[in-house]
């Protein structure tokens, strides 16, 4: 349900960044939208970030949560804790990733492609217009 919400807000946010770069890139600073506009690509970019920032941590918690699951002192516990403790290692070899519709993982080298593609889409728009 949210993953095809991640998808939209990452797909409109790389056009919104690549359109108000390419608008900026054609103003002067002394402007006074520049600012504002400089304003709403800081905050897109934040927003993003936060997005790629909590799925890495997610990710790796899931990593950290299997070596938890290992150091406890499962060998003191009875043989149904046991089964229960390598059926969640199991588990966990495959490890969890937040994703944009399951098209991509949100994780922190996500934001490097969100800034290169709004970059690339910024200067195709400088060449055509």
């Amino acid at each position: 349900m949210f993953t095809f919400t991640t998808l939209l807000a990452m797909l409109t946010g790389t056009i919104a960044i690549a359109s108000n770069l390419f608008i900026v890139s054609k103003m002067s600073v002394a402007d006074p939208e520049f600012l504002s506009l400089a304003e709403y690509i800081i905050a897109l970019l934040i927003q993003f970030s936060m997005m790629c920032y909590y799925g890495s941590r997610v990710t790796e918690a899931c990593f950290s949560f299997r070596g938890s699951l290992y150091e406890c002192e499962w060998y003191k516990c009875s043989k149904r804790f046991k089964t229960c403790i390598l059926i969640m290692m199991m588990r966990m070899d495959k490890p969890i990733y937040l994703t944009a519709a399951k098209f991509f993982p949100l994780k922190l080298s996500t934001i490097i492609s969100v800034l290169k593609g709004s970059y690339s889409y910024a200067a195709m728009y400088r060449t055509v217009g």
